[in-house]
């Protein structure tokens, strides 16, 4: 016979336990707060995690760890998920630092890009498999397109994120286009190997205001600056992203050609 403390209660009824609003009990469920299981199309939850849950948040509050320090810890546990290809895991971290208020830029420059990397340089290595590289991608992009931003207020503009033909890698024209919606533009995400001429009629057909075209794959990069300058001369402003370049720095510079749009 289960103890009271192995018992398991419905999700409304551990919120009226928790004092809170069923919506907020459901968000840190979501979040990995709260453990709970689904039976039966309804979460229950053991009355030892409520009590725990209870017990965290009435005890006398830690200083917080700075942002940095936080995200670097949490940039080596998302590694280790990522390459136990732990999604549930790799979804309960990048949702809780969501929670918390950490910007999708932050999130996806300082918590997934470096495990990515890590990843990318112990396949060429030898030490990981090239299918552990390639579960680590597709478990991001799955995530990525639970994080995407909707940020309420004014667009900046009509932006177009696209990697040039001869540039298979999708992953940076999603994290490029999250951070750009993150930042206030109207995002259309064209995705990776599009031929240049098919971007420059799609920017003069959606009256765009900015391109930004990613470079993952170096040889791309001719054809990439080409087609930059194709579209500045129809008037579209354009940037092209590439290795060492950090969202930060794409934000800054997608704000400065608004600001030229503005005047």
């Amino acid at each position: 016979m289960d103890s009271p403390q192995d018992s398991r209660l419905d999700l409304q009824t551990a919120a009226d336990e928790l004092g809170v609003h069923y919506q907020t009990a459901y968000r840190w469920v979501r979040s990995g707060r709260l453990d709970a299981e689904m039976v039966d199309g309804r979460y229950l939850v053991r009355q030892a995690d409520i009590s725990e849950l209870d017990r965290r948040r009435h005890a006398p509050a830690t200083p917080p760890a700075p942002r940095a320090v936080r995200l670097e810890h949490a940039a080596d546990r998302m590694y280790e998920a990522l390459v136990d290809g732990e999604e549930t895991e790799v979804m309960k971290i990048a949702k809780r630092l969501a929670d918390e208020g950490a910007p999708i830029a932050d999130l996806i420059q300082n918590v997934l890009v470096p495990p990515l990397r890590r990843i990318g340089q112990g396949w060429r290595s030898g030490e990981l498999t090239i299918w552990t590289e390639h579960r680590a991608s597709s478990i991001v992009e799955r995530l990525l397109g639970e994080l995407a931003p909707n940020p309420r207020g004014r667009r900046r503009g009509v932006a177009v994120v696209a990697a040039v033909a001869g540039d298979r890698h999708s992953l940076p024209t999603t994290m490029a286009a999250l951070t750009l919606r993150g930042d206030h533009w109207h995002v259309h995400h064209l995705g990776a190997d599009l031929p240049p001429d098919q971007i420059s009629q799609f920017c003069g057909d959606h009256d765009v205001d900015l391109a930004v075209i990613t470079v993952t794959n170096p040889e791309s990069r001719p054809l990439a600056d080409a087609t930059a300058v194709v579209l500045r001369a129809a008037d579209t402003s354009a940037i092209v992203g590439g290795a060492g370049q950090t969202l930060v720095e794409l934000t800054e510079l997608a704000r400065n050609a608004g600001n030229r749009l503005a005047k």
